[in-house]
């Protein structure tokens, strides 16, 4: 957990690095307006998303750090389960959906305004983030089971259901997906 908290902030600094060397070019942007100003002034906007959750560890201040710092979004998972909740790739699920500290994550996240992506979550997880998220969730690169049997693919009931809550799935074009 150290080591991603540590690998992420130097992710972070990079990107911030990046902006900085270019700021006739690029902007770090957090809302929808301040993105149509960058677009009237020719920049594109740097929209920032945390894709797995396991730099957070256990900490729901590292949660508003990482908003602090412009992050929009949480993948609450990858390709292995975390504190906050179980992967679409693990067999042997730790928690069958959300931990209690993944309940409060959510809270946190819906409190900021940060948006929680429920893509690479296992079923469990998904329907527990439906249940305890109080705002719409986004799935940012998940694709259809229906067409690709694959775990880390949404069903048709999930893809209903998040819409049903206001949510948003955007599709991920890899072949294997």
């Amino acid at each position: 957990t150290d080591a991603a908290y540590t690998h992420a902030c130097n992710m972070y600094d990079a990107v911030v690095d990046m902006i900085n060397s270019n700021p006739d070019k690029v902007a770090l942007t957090v809302s929808e307006d301040q993105a149509y100003e960058n677009k009237a002034k020719g920049l594109i906007s740097i929209f920032l998303g945390l894709e797995n959750a396991s730099p957070i560890g256990d900490s729901l201040e590292r949660v508003r750090e990482f908003y602090d710092k412009g992050v929009r979004y949480i993948t609450l998972c990858h390709s292995q389960d975390n504190l906050i909740c179980d992967s679409c790739a693990s067999e042997v699920k730790t928690w069958n959906g959300l931990s209690p500290f993944g309940r409060e994550v959510v809270a946190e996240m819906n409190r900021l305004g940060m948006l929680v992506d429920v893509s690479h979550i296992s079923d469990e997880a998904f329907y527990d983030v439906i249940k305890y998220s109080k705002k719409p969730v986004v799935a940012t690169h998940s694709c259809c089971r229906a067409l690709a049997d694959h775990p880390r693919n949404m069903t048709d009931d999930m893809i209903r259901t998040m819409a049903a809550n206001g949510g948003v799935i955007q599709i991920n074009f890899y072949p294997v997906f």
